[in-house]
């Protein structure tokens, strides 16, 4: 399959794309609880198809199902524990489909001398064929202090942080830099005598609405600092810096984009230029915050929807988007019978490596 995913990559800088087009949406759904039930975190994969100006969802699959050069990659985290409240951990996982994921990380059991236990949430917030960034919240068992970090790793080798100059620039180092101390000041933590320093390695990717932020640009750059419990603890940031398209993927007809959403049809939906994509022919717009399909048609969005996906979820819990990646032409047929047949396969559960108790 090496072959054919090498030709999708060119094919993407394609002025004028195939009518025929699929895109691949990774979702994180998020936690809900309610006094019934406890939902844990998961992730899920969907792939809509747009040909002949029809939309479908021809595939739905449990996990981030990324393509890359070699076939296409399970990705997700293995959670060991109880639910929420407190007392698991959660480790990321990435390997080929149909083959065994190793977590990276150790579990560690409960201790049974101890009235409390470690929680270490790691929760995917992107992923595109090369990279995984992911955030994390850790608290350590019988303690207050809690540390937000955010970490981004080859997909085929997690456990190792990746420096942010080595994948975006000298730039991006300085902007996260000026970014920190901003922060700091913001904050009101600039008093605290201890405040963790810039690091290279602690930088990630989410979407635009995970964060108080103008949803005008999809994706953002983070980071975070560290203070002791006594200070208000740590945040998380924004760092100004442009991600360049290499590493999120293709925007299509962006200035087609924007006009589409001033008009009132798009305004009364509520749909943000953040949230929404259009199609590679232009004929189709993808609502990503309510994942909805809308046609176009002069120039204008149809008023009722030509697809709405159903996210299997619980009630009340929502989800964010963390991948989306697209297939033109031919490669739109090949995706689809090989996602069509993952889905009728019960792909291998996940393992950890199991420590000592701390």
């Amino acid at each position: 399959m090496r072959p054919i995913l090498c030709i999708l990559i060119l094919s993407l800088s394609i002025p004028h794309a195939a009518a025929q087009s699929a895109v691949l949406i990774g979702l994180h759904l998020e936690a809900s609880d309610d006094d019934s039930e406890i939902h844990p975190l998961a992730y899920r994969t969907f792939l809509i198809t747009f040909r002949d100006g029809k939309a479908q969802l021809a595939a739905d699959l449990p996990d981030l199902i990324v393509p890359r050069r070699d076939g296409f990659w399970q990705v997700g985290s293995l959670h060991k524990g109880p639910a929420c409240c407190g007392g698991y951990q959660e480790f990321v996982y990435a390997a080929p489909v149909r083959s065994v994921p190793h977590a990276a990380g150790e579990y560690h059991p409960e201790n049974p001398d101890w009235n409390c236990s470690e929680t270490h949430q790691a929760t995917i917030e992107f992923v595109n064929p090369d990279f995984v960034s992911v955030s994390y919240f850790t608290e350590p068992a019988c303690s207050l202090q809690v540390d937000l970090q955010h970490a981004t790793y080859k997909l085929d080798d997690l456990n190792k942080e990746l420096d942010i100059t080595a994948i975006l620039g000298p730039g991006a180092w300085k902007a996260a830099k000026k970014a920190h101390a901003r922060a700091i000041v913001a904050d009101d933590r600039s008093e605290c005598p201890v405040i963790s320093k810039p690091d290279s390695t602690r930088w990630g990717i989410e979407r635009s609405s995970r964060l108080p932020r103008s949803h005008a640009k999809p994706w953002v750059l983070l980071s975070d600092y560290t203070t002791p419990h006594v200070c208000g603890g740590g945040n998380t940031y924004e760092i100004d810096f442009p991600i360049a398209e290499s590493l999120t993927g293709p925007t299509y007809h962006a200035s087609d984009l924007m006009q589409l959403l001033q008009s009132k049809m798009a305004k009364d939906n509520s749909i943000l230029p953040g949230e929404a994509v259009l199609t590679p022919a232009g004929d189709f717009l993808v609502d990503l915050d309510a994942l909805t399909v809308y046609g176009i048609k002069q120039q204008a969005l149809e008023a009722k929807p030509a697809l709405s996906v159903l996210v299997p979820s619980s009630p009340d819990s929502g989800f964010n988007i963390v991948m989306v990646q697209w297939a033109l032409g031919k490669h739109v047929r090949e995706w689809e019978a090989e996602l069509q047949s993952l889905q009728k396969t019960h792909l291998p559960e996940p393992v950890v490596a199991t420590g000592s108790p701390q």
